[in-house]
Formats: structure tokens, C-alpha cells, sequence
């Protein structure tokens, strides 16, 4: 068998394994065994792997003896919409889906949050496995239980807190990747240095160039360490009414831009997250609780990686009131104040639920946004 690093998330009864890797297809099936009571697996995979990872996987489960069926999505966010949930469930249940039967996400964090929130509701919930294929997916989406579809209003507003059975993650996957997408995965391990892990955060600066060149020891590190800290974090806080608020440092920024620019994807959401973390930064630094030069060394990462810092870094038009427009509608905005994540040092982050809305916008003037 493939020698693997396996992470536990203890969560009483909702526990369980991430299993850490590569070329790991092969021990796909038995992995998952514990958890299929028939000899019949199902499958909701992103259409874009159909001709790349997916046929891999399919063909383990089919040699283990296993009859298998594929419901495919379109890739992007558009996917994350009540059509594909209702779509993809009457796929499912035409095609004999049971209540003990489970179900396999196979792709990003689209298909992983999808998936998530058709076993959460489908005859009041099934297993469900992750088997993230991005980067972004292994470090982030598919660890902690959020499942969720977006809205007009904004991401991932409607959706539950439902675990998976197990998260295997084989970077194997990695290499059908393009750049881009390795650098959108590369935005949320820098979000863990930065937020918790001060020694973390300077390895990732002496590491960027092998990182960015898939070198196997340094992915597999980054992912382990990055799923560890969600890990213990989402430990103490299963349902984001504490620290878990945590992991969004950069992502209320970051989801405003993304649900402006999703149409015609000028920004992939580690680019949004990027532009986050760095104008949760400079609002750190604007108002005195992180000190400038530690600032600066954030963004420079950031940039070092290629990733936007700055919406003047991206192809499109948005202005300051667009953005707040949209602040609005994020999940953790509390009796008409704002929710950021912001830094008192690297490595030590902090939640500030009252800021007013003219601060921000005082923000985007220092930040020459229109």
C-alpha cells in the first residue's frame, strides 16, 4: 500500500481521517470500505476530469468489484446554484441511490461543497467521501464539514455543516493542474502561516520556488501542516461560533470581489482570497496593531507566489461601494457592523466584529479605490 500521513479530526461521533499522499487511486476503494454497504458506489465528479483523473478512479472501484455511477457537474461556481442541487439529486435518486449508500466527491471545492449539501438533505443525509483533485480543495474546502451553494446575494449562503466520512488527498492530482489553480491552492496555505503559525509562514517564504515547481516533500508538508491547523481549529469550533471565524481571515474582501468578477472568472477565488489578505493587512497595519515591516512581508509573499495583492492587479472594474454592497450580504456581518479577521502579529490573528462601514470605506480611500 502507499505510504500515507493521515491527519485525524476529532469530532465524537462525526469523526474522521484525512488520508494524505500519492498516487493513491489505487487505495481508493479500500479506504472507503468501512463505509459502503453495497457494492454500488456513486460518484459526482467535475465534467473536466472526465477524461483525466476520474477514469483512474473509476477503473479502482470497478476492479474491487464495484458498479459505479458518475453524475458529472459543469465546472465553476455557477454549479454552486439550486439547478445543479436539484439536477444532480434527481440524477442520483433515478439511478437507485439509497439512504445507506455513499456518495464520492471527485474534483474542487465546487463539487466538494455541492456534493457536501446533497448528502446533508437527501433522505436527511448520507456518507459522503472528498477526494479533492486541487490544491485549494485539499487545504481548504474539503476539511471541516461546510457544504453550501451560492445565491444572488452572495457565496455560500445557503448551505449546513455536515462531515465527510473521510478526506483523501493524493497530490498525484496536482500535475493535471494549471498554474494558475496551483497558486490559487498556495493563497489559502499562506492564509495558515499568516493566521497561526509564525515559523510556518517563514518556511513558505524560503520554500515559494519549490512549492510553485510541485515538489513533492515541500506539497505534502504544506498540505499536513495546513490541514492539521484547520484541523485543530475546527476541533474546537465544529460550527464557526468562535475561533473558526479564524480561517477567514481575507475572505470577506476576498468573497465581495469573487461574487463580482464569478461571471467571467477574471478572479478565481485564491486570487480573491489574495487581494483579502492583503488589504486585511494593510487594515491591520492602517490602524496600529501590526507593525508595517510585517505587513510589507506578507504582500510580498503573496506577490512572490504571482498572486494579485491589489484589485488594480486584475483585468475588470469595481468600486468602493460595490464592495460594501456585497460586505453585506458575508454570513458573519452582526447588527449593521462588519466581520474581519485581522492580524496583531504573523501568526497571530484576531476577530474585530465592530467596524463600521464608513471605516471601510475610509479604507478603500487610502487604498486609491474609486
Amino acid at each position: 500500500m502507499t505510504k500515507t500521513k493521515t491527519i485525524t479530526i476529532n469530532l465524537d461521533k462525526n469523526s474522521y481521517d484525512i488520508h494524505i499522499g500519492e498516487n493513491l487511486a489505487n487505495e481508493i476503494p479500500k479506504i472507503i470500505s468501512p463505509f459502503v454497504k453495497r457494492n454500488k458506489i456513486f460518484i459526482i465528479s467535475d465534467e473536466s476530469l472526465g477524461s483525466i483523473i476520474l477514469p483512474e478512479i473509476k477503473n479502482s472501484f470497478i476492479e474491487a468489484g464495484f458498479e459505479v455511477f458518475v453524475s458529472f457537474v459543469q465546472s465553476g461556481e455557477k454549479s454552486k446554484s439550486f439547478e445543479s442541487l436539484e439536477f444532480t439529486i434527481s440524477e442520483l435518486l433515478d439511478n437507485g441511490i439509497e439512504r445507506n449508500d455513499t456518495v464520492i466527491a471527485i474534483g474542487g471545492g465546487v463539487i466538494g461543497d455541492l456534493t457536501g449539501f446533497i448528502s446533508s438533505i437527501i433522505y436527511r443525509g448520507i456518507n459522503f467521501i472528498q477526494v479533492p483533485t486541487t490544491l485549494l480543495a485539499q487545504v481548504d474546502s474539503s476539511v471541516g464539514g461546510k457544504t453550501a451553494i451560492n445565491v444572488k446575494q452572495g457565496k455560500n449562503l445557503i448551505g449546513s455543516f455536515y462531515q465527510p466520512k473521510a478526506v483523501i488527498i493524493d497530490i498525484s492530482f496536482l500535475s493535471s493542474l494549471s498554474e494558475r489553480e496551483i497558486k490559487c491552492g498556495l493563497s489559502e496555505i499562506i492564509k495558515y502561516g499568516v493566521i497561526g503559525d509564525r515559523d510556518f509562514f517563514y518556511w513558505l517564504k524560503e520554500n515559494v520556488d519549490n512549492l510553485t515547481k510541485l515538489d513533492q516533500d515541500c506539497l505534502i508538508y504544506a498540505i499536513e501542516k495546513s490541514c492539521s491547523m484547520k484541523a485543530n481549529i475546527v476541533q474546537k469550533d465544529e460550527k464557526e461560533e468562535g475561533d473558526r471565524a479564524l480561517l477567514n481571515f481575507g475572505h470577506t474582501f476576498g468573497h465581495a470581489l469573487e461574487k463580482h468578477f464569478t461571471k467571467n472568472e477574471v478572479l478565481l477565488h485564491g486570487e480573491a482570497v489574495a487581494i483579502g489578505m492583503s488589504y486585511a493587512s494593510k487594515f491591520s497595519s492602517n490602524i496600529g496593531v501590526l507593525k508595517k515591516n510585517e505587513c510589507e512581508e506578507i504582500i510580498n509573499l503573496i506577490s512572490d507566489i504571482g498572486l494579485p495583492i491589489s484589485i488594480n492587479d486584475i483585468k475588470g472594474e469595481i468600486t468602493k461601494e460595490e464592495i460594501l454592497n456585497l460586505m453585506m450580504f458575508d454570513k458573519k456581518r452582526v447588527n449593521q457592523k462588519n466581520t474581519l479577521i485581522l492580524l496583531n502579529r504573523i501568526g497571530e490573528a484576531f476577530i474585530n466584529n465592530n467596524i463600521s462601514d464608513k471605516e471601510i470605506i475610509d479604507f478603500f480611500n487610502t487604498e486609491n479605490i474609486q
